[in-house]
């Protein structure tokens, strides 16, 4: 009786699993996998779309066939591009979606949302705004392993050991829906045949404002988050050199307090790294002072300066006001609102090199 019982169930168990868990397949070379797609301004409400699919070639390289379609819709673009496509086109490969910056100052909420919605697009795919049409960037052949790869690599990498902050899908949508604040994302440009990182849009919600230029992403990145693995090249005006240092490690910590009844925000960032060229004769202990307090002063200028203009333009993407709530001061959003372009926020800056030697 007991055996039959076991029987019954694992018989039971096997219907099941067999019916109910079983797997939709998709074979490869069955589908056209889209990995990367563009968001354009067209007249009106209408946007167009356009879809890079990656196609392997016979000696082994990949090429790419492009999609072009239009709609009110971005989840409807999706869908008449199918309409174009031999296969069916699947996006669960897509790792980059680019908006031009005409679609940005409008607002993009709509677009990232239709990619948060589609349960086969993962949360890490790389978003970012691009200087003219999306189009004419995506529709030029970039690296040799398509151009989607391309992108995302670009990207990555920019993130890993450059300048850019991180940023992604999940990312955005989190910092768009936070009290507190504002995301930015990868701002870039088709360079003739390449496509070239040109600086960081900024956004205030979903609307782009304003863009930081490439020679102050090392110092945004430095307030927005600890990273390690950066370089820079600081050039000393007395001296007319150039010092680069490499192997960054930068830390910040801020602090949020109430002085003279009105609160104060200040940045405390430390940054260690290693001198590895000097374009002077050779590094004496009063060069490597001179390094470091070039250094300090340019950290606390550049980051002051952009702080404010962060005021001025009433966007955070420091998320200062998502720190303020969790403060002792314990901000609420409205009261946030009220005080943050008249706060009084103040940067103070460490550097060692911890390594120097004597460079000629």
């Amino acid at each position: 009786m007991k055996n039959l019982i076991i029987f019954i169930c694992v018989f039971i168990l096997l219907v099941f699993t067999y019916t109910f868990g079983r797997v939709d397949k998709e074979i490869l070379d069955d589908v056209n996998v889209a990995s990367a797609i563009g968001i354009d301004k067209v007249e009106g409400k209408t946007i167009k779309g356009t879809a890079i699919i990656p196609v392997f070639q016979a000696d082994k390289s990949i090429g790419n066939e492009n999609f072009v379609e239009e709609s009110t819709l971005a989840k409807e673009v999706i869908n008449k591009l199918q309409n174009k496509s031999a296969d069916p086109m699947v996006t669960g490969g897509i790792k980059v979606a680019l908006y031009s910056e005409e679609i940005a100052r409008e607002g993009i909420n709509d677009y990232a949302d239709a990619l948060q919605r589609d349960a086969s697009i993962g949360s890490k795919v790389f978003l970012g705004i691009v200087d003219g049409q999306t189009e004419d960037l995506l529709k030029e052949t970039l690296g040799n392993r398509g151009t989607g790869y391309y992108l995302r690599t670009l990207i990555e990498h920019n993130m890993e050991i450059r300048d850019l902050p991180d940023m992604n899908l999940h990312l955005y949508m989190f910092r768009n829906n936070a009290m507190g604040m504002d995301p930015y994302l990868p701002y870039l440009r088709k360079t003739g045949n390449k496509a070239q990182i040109i600086g960081l849009a900024i956004f205030k919600g979903d609307k782009m404002v304003d863009v930081i230029d490439p020679v102050n992403l090392f110092f945004f990145k430095a307030l927005v988050q600890n990273f390690s693995e950066g370089t820079h090249t600081l050039h000393l005006k007395d001296a007319n050199e150039d010092a680069s240092i490499m192997r960054i490690v930068s830390t910040r910590h801020i602090n949020v307090e109430e002085r003279n009844g009105q609160p104060q925000v200040t940045f405390n960032i430390y940054l260690q790294g290693i001198l590895s060229e000097y374009s002077g004769e050779k590094t004496t202990p009063a060069v490597v002072e001179e390094i470091v307090s070039g250094l300090e002063k340019e950290i606390i200028d550049r980051s002051e300066k952009m702080l404010k203009k962060f005021q001025e333009l009433n966007t955070d993407p420091v998320g200062l006001g998502y720190i303020a709530k969790r403060s002792k001061l314990r901000f609420d959003e409205e009261q946030w609102k009220n005080v943050y372009q008249h706060i009084d926020i103040k940067v103070t800056s460490k550097v060692d090199l911890i390594e120097t030697g004597v460079i000629e």
